[in-house]
């Protein structure tokens, strides 16, 4: 009986709808909306209607809701069941949420209309006009088959919007019928598995500034460009580094796919008009035989889809080949000024590390970018899969477990340098978890970087612990002239971490400190500075600050004294420098109670000391005249 009298109610509604077709009025329904398999509700333009529940199309065979009314609410949810279908063709439908069959199918048959950013299953685009998808990277739009139809209409993306094609895609418009738009605000942003579908992939590019890029389309012909500003680079070439133009050359094909070029342009948006990458790519890494090793083996290749590409992802999917590094290097061209430019580096995640980079880079290489990649191995094959898309959403990788320190130096123009602590890394170069340092031709861009064990230099460097005095190098090229080098990110809390100058043996507490104000000469120097640790809490017994072992002091200027209120005495006594050196050392050190510190230089030392009942007590001192 209950049935009967819902079924009753549903029916009234509808003969409501239909006895009032052509006249405005605001309908309430008073309950659930339901149409059933075979069912076909059209509300007509001019018609508002409030369901005061869920609507609920179709049983899972058929059904029909289309909208022609001005406005239609559903205070619940809308329930699209396979086989069932939506219409919406004007005015405004609203539900406070979506559940959609893979097997039903919304179409838009208006005209200028914005998607839902809903879940869909099949997803027809009708009527005239553009649609426009409103996911973005976080909540992209999704939807199982998409079909673009009537050649009045366009499937718009615009900047910062995301849509995802599950299976089928069908654009029966041509190249004006998909478009993603490029800005200097951001991409859209696409992702699709059918091969041959054509669409205009907008590639913003700011003005009189090199940029290295790569196309998402197959085959972008060449005459997109200004020929006499468009390079390859050819790594199978001899380069002696800096300042070696000798790999760049012309370039008169149309672009391959996954392969990386140099281009220079007034400002400018390349439309790139054929049909989209969805597949998989590969690109054969070479290696000069001759030279420095540590300058052969550079390849230019490129993000070749209409997404960004996630190189960790990639990494982790073994898209790297042995031979190669799993840094990436990006060309910086922020003044215009080219070759006079900077680099921003990139090491991702890797064995369960988390990825970082310089400048806030975070491995999600954007839409016809390109990027250097090293082998060491001539004739490898780096390989590019469909399923390393994604749409770019930032990662936080500051957390507990992801201890590193970001270091700037500034003087007009800023470079950084990375150091960080990693499992199974070494102190020297580490081809999974490094990047390479890259100089700029310009020397007016300050250069900062690390020197391993190894006398590597590199521009991101992970070793594998920090100890008490450990000592990490650090490198400087730069014109003479005032500089500072300040901490520009930390996630080393449990470390006061010091940078030491060794020209004039000053230093300064990073942790403390908001920067170290220089002026340099001029030149490369790799003995300029280094950095320091000492643990702010000490895991052997007692701290040299308790109240049983007092030194003052300190910061101290001629001389040390100690109170020493343990039940022992003094047995060894020893003091380091920052860079590790012993400078003093007692091993008879009973009736001692004070050092005499005149002949040590300014700087911060570690003093260790070593009570008879083998109880071992360890701080810092710092000497300032």
């Amino acid at each position: 009986m209950e049935v009967l009298k819902n079924q009753l109610k549903i029916l009234t509604v509808i003969i409501v709808f239909f006895f009032l077709t052509f006249t405005s009025f605001n309908i309430k329904a008073q309950g659930e909306l339901k149409i059933s398999d075979n069912g076909n509700l059209i509300v007509s333009s001019g018609t508002y209607l409030k369901i005061p529940g869920n609507l609920t199309v179709g049983s899972g065979i058929s059904g029909v809701f289309k909208t022609d009314g001005t406005n239609i609410t559903a205070t619940g949810q809308l329930n699209l069941n396979a086989g069932s279908e939506l219409f919406l063709t004007s005015g405004i439908f609203s539900a406070s949420s979506a559940n959609i069959n893979s097997a039903s199918t919304v179409t838009y048959d208006g005209s200028d209309q914005n998607l839902k950013n809903w879940s869909y299953g099949n997803l027809i685009i009708a009527g005239t006009g553009t649609k426009t998808v409103t996911g973005d990277a976080v909540t992209p739009t999704v939807c199982n088959n998409l079909t673009v139809n009537n050649f009045e209409n366009v499937l718009n993306i615009p900047e910062n919007k995301a849509l995802t094609v599950q299976s089928i895609l069908t654009n029966n418009v041509g190249v004006n019928g998909i478009t993603l738009a490029s800005s200097s605000s951001g991409d859209g942003s696409l992702i699709s598995y059918t091969s041959n579908v054509e669409a205009t992939i907008n590639r913003y590019l700011t003005g009189t500034r090199w940029h290295y890029l790569s196309s998402p389309i197959n085959s972008a012909p060449l005459t997109l460009f200004n020929t006499n500003n468009f390079m390859w680079w050819d790594a199978s070439m001899d380069w002696s580094g800096s300042g070696d133009f000798n790999p760049w050359k012309a370039y008169g094909a149309n672009l391959e796919n996954a392969h990386g070029y140099y281009y220079y342009y007034y400002e400018t948006t390349i439309p790139y008009e054929g049909e989209m990458n969805v597949s998989d790519y590969s690109f054969t890494l070479r290696m000069n035989s001759s030279g420095d090793p540590d300058y052969q083996g550079w390849n230019l290749v490129g993000n070749p889809y209409t997404s960004v590409l996630d190189w960790d992802a990639a990494v982790s999917g073994d898209a790297v080949p042995a031979g190669a590094e799993n840094a990436i290097y990006f060309f910086d061209d922020e003044t215009g000024n080219g070759a006079q430019s900077n680099y921003i580096y990139y090491v991702p995640s890797y064995g369960g590390t988390y990825g970082i980079g310089t400048e806030d880079a975070d491995g999600k290489i954007p839409m016809g970018q390109g990027f250097f990649i090293k082998t060491n191995t001539d004739n490898i094959v780096l390989n590019f899969n469909k399923n390393y898309r994604t749409h770019a959403v930032r990662e936080f990788y500051k957390n507990p477990s992801n201890e590193y320190i970001k270091l700037q130096i500034s003087g007009g123009k800023t470079d950084e340098t990375i150091v960080r602590i990693v499992d199974n890394s070494t102190t020297g170069f580490d081809s999974q978890f490094d990047a390479r340092k890259l100089f700029p031709i310009d020397i007016s861009i300050p250069q900062i970087y690390i020197i391993g064990s190894d006398s590597k230099i590199t521009a991101i460097n992970s070793i594998p612990k920090i100890e008490e005095n450990t000592i990490i190098k650090l490198g400087l090229k730069a014109e003479e002239g005032d500089y500072k080098i300040s901490l520009k990110d930390l996630n080393f809390y449990t470390y006061d971490v010091y940078l030491v100058d060794n020209n004039s043996n000053s230093f300064i507490n990073l942790n403390d400190e908001e920067f170290y104000d220089f002026h340099y000469s001029g030149g490369q120097n790799d003995e300029h500075f280094y950095l320091t640790f000492h643990s702010k809490t000490s895991d052997i017994n007692d701290n040299i600050s308790s109240s049983k072992i007092k030194i003052y002091p300190n910061p101290a200027s001629q001389f040390i004294r100690f109170s020493n209120n343990t039940n022992s005495e003094f047995e060894t006594i020893k003091i380091n420098s920052a860079n590790g050196k012993i400078v003093y050392l007692n091993t008879h050190s009973e009736s001692i109670n004070e050092i005499n510190l005149s002949q040590f230089s300014d700087g911060v030392y570690f003093i260790e000391i070593k009570l008879l009942d083998g109880t071992v007590y360890r701080n810092r001192i710092i000497l300032k005249k």
